[in-house]
């Protein structure tokens, strides 16, 4: 981190640390905000926080940008004005408030269920599809699936489960890199929904490989 603020200050670089899902983290990992870094480093950074993802928050629209440089945070300021979104509903300030200082059974609770969603996918993917490596670290209740064992093109996979089996996974091509070789899934939610996910999942790929890998 401090390596890259480092580089943002050379090169005259802003620096946005997106920390929506920082809470979320599991086996020992610590979530590091940006502004653990000392001060000299964060005089051109913003940090992006909600409680959306965290306290299962999101229609309420609650976010916060942080900025403490007061020239970077007045541009901000101007930017989300024009285009009205500085005006937080009724809703949004206590429900940050009270999820930030009153939820910590909530987060912890929270946090153990996915453990056990994320713990559920590896021992699956292992016993039942070998072929599809579980690429997620331990953070997020999003994971990423290898599928390049299956295709080069995620995003022709993606929609061939969908329409196959009602599936719908999302494709790694949208965050560009080696996107084509992913697929994201969401396990943010009942581990029965994880399990019926999965079983359509070996479905669908069975199909797609007797189709010749082919999405038409």
């Amino acid at each position: 981190m401090a390596k890259i603020a480092k580089l943002c200050q050379k090169y005259h670089v802003l620096l946005v640390s997106d920390e929506i899902h920082g809470d979320l983290v599991f086996k020992g990992t610590v979530y590091t905000p940006i502004f653990d870094l000392p001060d000299s480093l964060i005089d051109n950074t913003v940090a992006l926080i909600s409680p959306s993802k965290n306290f299962n928050i999101a229609v309420l629209h609650a976010a916060t940008v942080v900025a403490p440089n007061d020239n970077v945070r007045a541009r901000i300021n101007r930017g989300i004005n024009n285009d009205e979104l500085a005006e937080p509903n009724l809703l949004s300030i206590p429900a940050t408030v009270a999820a930030y200082r009153n939820s910590d059974e909530w987060l912890d609770k929270l946090k153990g269920y996915l453990a056990t969603n994320r713990e559920y996918v590896a021992f699956y993917l292992q016993a039942h599809l070998p072929e599809v490596k579980f690429a997620s670290e331990n953070a997020t209740y999003l994971l990423w699936l290898d599928v390049s064992a299956y295709t080069d093109s995620a995003e022709k996979l993606a929609a061939f489960i969908r329409v196959d089996i009602g599936l719908y996974l999302s494709a790694g091509m949208v965050y560009r890199g080696n996107g084509a070789y992913f697929i994201r899934m969401n396990v943010a939610c009942p581990l029965t929904t994880v399990e019926e996910g999965l079983r359509r999942l070996t479905q669908s790929l069975n199909h797609w490989q007797l189709q010749g890998g082919n999405a038409s």
